[in-house]
């Protein structure tokens, strides 16, 4: 980590942006791991992850990215006695206005978009975020006819 104001980029092969904090906060011994998260919490800015998903149509492959935001809820999600993985994707969820982009999220307007199946959607988020998806896929869809009508009106 860079505490002098340097830039610095790194990678690591987890599955999302949560699991990348845990995964950084794993590497130290436990009794260096609050210091970790105090770090962590006030020195990052940001965390992208990225999924490469073959198309519906099999003919290419398709970036899912997340991108995660740290804020001060998120840094308060980070400095937890108990850290969270579930907590910094709900977080992630909830910070969408200010850039962050979720998993769900990215999911949702692929396939609202025609780019993956609801069948690779959903094999790309747990059972229990099932019901947050297709609530996302609705809303998406809402707005996608809305700006439909609202574009054929504009022609007429």
């Amino acid at each position: 980590m860079a505490e002098s104001g340097h830039l610095v980029i790194g990678t690591l092969h987890t599955k999302s942006c949560a699991e990348t904090i845990d995964r950084i906060i794993n590497f130290y011994d436990v009794r260096d791991q609050a210091t970790i998260k105090n770090l962590l919490s006030t020195l990052l800015k940001l965390v992208v992850s990225q999924r490469l998903l073959k198309s519906a149509d099999d003919k290419e492959l398709i970036l899912i990215p997340e991108v995660m935001v740290v804020d001060n809820t998120v840094a308060a999600c980070i400095r937890k006695d108990k850290f969270s993985v579930s907590e910094i994707e709900d977080a992630i969820q909830g910070n969408l206005e200010k850039g962050s982009i979720g998993l769900i999220n990215s999911l949702a307007g692929l396939y609202v978009r025609g780019k993956l199946s609801l069948d690779q959607v959903k094999s790309q988020v747990e059972e229990k975020n099932h019901e947050t998806l297709n609530r996302t896929i609705m809303q998406l869809n809402i707005k996608k006819i809305q700006k439909d009508k609202w574009d054929n009106e504009k022609e007429v």
